[in-house]
């Protein structure tokens, strides 16, 4: 019986690792970017224009007529966008049917674009929701850079690199760490999420909802545009 083949894993971190990426990319940002463009595809969006500076969003926005806002700044929702990154936000929004979502995040929407702009080819945007779809969506190529976005993408985040190990475990078709989720509970950017006073409490327990979804979402340049659709 000839081997179970699956991707070679190039492991990388933060801004500087979704840098030069010439092949298959998954850029993760579990808390909490990735995890609530999951939920903003679940309520229907069509799909999300991703930008790398609140001003881009905005001008974006800007020429796309229902178009929403979303995301953050330091963590926080800009006093004009539409809604935060926040799953918790998102789940609750009203039928999104064929609405594009213009998002901007401090670290998973600006990694992505990295990526899309070195060439990496194809890109996808995980969290913990989508795990399982990424891996399978990635399964036949030959290899894949998995890159943890990070905190701001410029210092590691416990919940990225579990998730990343995740992902990397799904396509070594070897079996989840049971403790995995424990970790992260415990981890620093849980405690982040708990004790920050404008984050929904909810929002831990969605970020944490492992393939919570059976869709990928991948990013591609349209027309020079970064855009996240999902497949």
């Amino acid at each position: 019986m000839a081997p179970v083949r699956h991707p070679e894993i190039d492991r990388r971190s933060l801004l500087a690792g979704a840098r030069g990426i010439t092949g298959p990319a998954i850029v993760i940002d579990t808390f909490r970017a990735f995890t609530t463009a999951a939920y903003l595809f679940d309520r229907g969006a069509d799909h999300i224009v991703l930008a790398e500076t609140l001003d881009e969003a905005r001008s974006r926005s800007a020429t796309l007529p229902e178009s929403l806002l979303c995301g953050e700044e330091n963590g926080r929702k800009p006093h004009d966008f539409d809604i935060g990154n926040s799953p918790t936000e998102a789940a609750a929004l009203s039928d999104l049917a064929e609405r594009v979502i213009v998002m901007r995040t401090s670290a998973g929407t600006r990694a992505v674009v990295t990526a899309l702009l070195g060439g990496a080819r194809p890109v996808y945007a995980a969290s913990l929701v989508v795990a399982g779809a990424t891996a399978a969506a990635v399964e036949d190529e030959q290899r894949a850079a998995i890159v943890a976005a990070g905190l701001s993408g410029e210092s590691l985040a416990d919940e990225d690199e579990e998730t990343a190990s995740l992902i990397a475990d799904r396509l070594r078709r070897e079996h989840d760490d049971p403790n995995r989720l424990t970790r992260i509970r415990s981890g620093v950017g849980a405690e982040r999420l708990r004790s920050t006073p404008w984050i929904d409490s909810n929002d831990l327990d969605l970020c944490l909802d492992v393939d919570r979804f059976s869709f990928a979402m991948r990013a591609r340049l349209e027309d020079g545009v970064p855009v996240l659709r999902t497949e």
